[in-house]
């Protein structure tokens, strides 16, 4: 199995985990997980009156979205900046057609055109999602 820069985007606290655990997992089974905005200090609201901060995170984010193997959405309801990645991932595919884009949980909200995009997998589960093959390590 060849390592992945994986971008993990939108939310998961669930019955099925969070984002923390999914990308302590990836990085157990040899991946690189880009840019963890989770655990990095909460940005300033209002985001324009923070714009020096904000602007060097949205760039952060954008870039990983853009750069990485595999990008992962976690669809929800509120999902505003990660809608934004996903557009970022679905673009940077017509220069890197093997990158992989996955949206979790994308029938269980108000779903976007994006969502069947070409290069979109969309699936329902965190358990769909380990069960790919570049995920390396099985989880039951």
């Amino acid at each position: 199995m060849k390592e992945k820069h994986i971008y993990l985007a939108g939310k998961l606290n669930s019955d099925e985990g969070s984002v923390e655990a999914f990308a302590e997992e990836l990085e157990a089974a040899g991946h690189t997980v880009m840019e963890k905005w989770w655990s990095k200090e909460a940005l300033p609201t209002p985001y324009l009156e923070n714009r020096e901060t904000s602007s060097r995170a949205a760039a952060a984010m954008i870039t990983a979205a853009y750069e990485c193997d595999v990008f992962v959405l976690f669809a929800r309801d509120n999902i505003l900046g990660a809608a934004v990645e996903l557009g970022a991932a679905i673009a940077s595919t017509a220069s890197n057609p093997e990158k992989v884009v996955i949206v979790n949980g994308a029938e269980h909200v108000r779903q976007s055109v994006f969502y069947a995009h070409p290069a979109v997998i969309a699936i329902n589960s965190l358990k769909e999602l380990r069960a790919m093959d570049w995920v390396g390590k099985r989880h039951e």
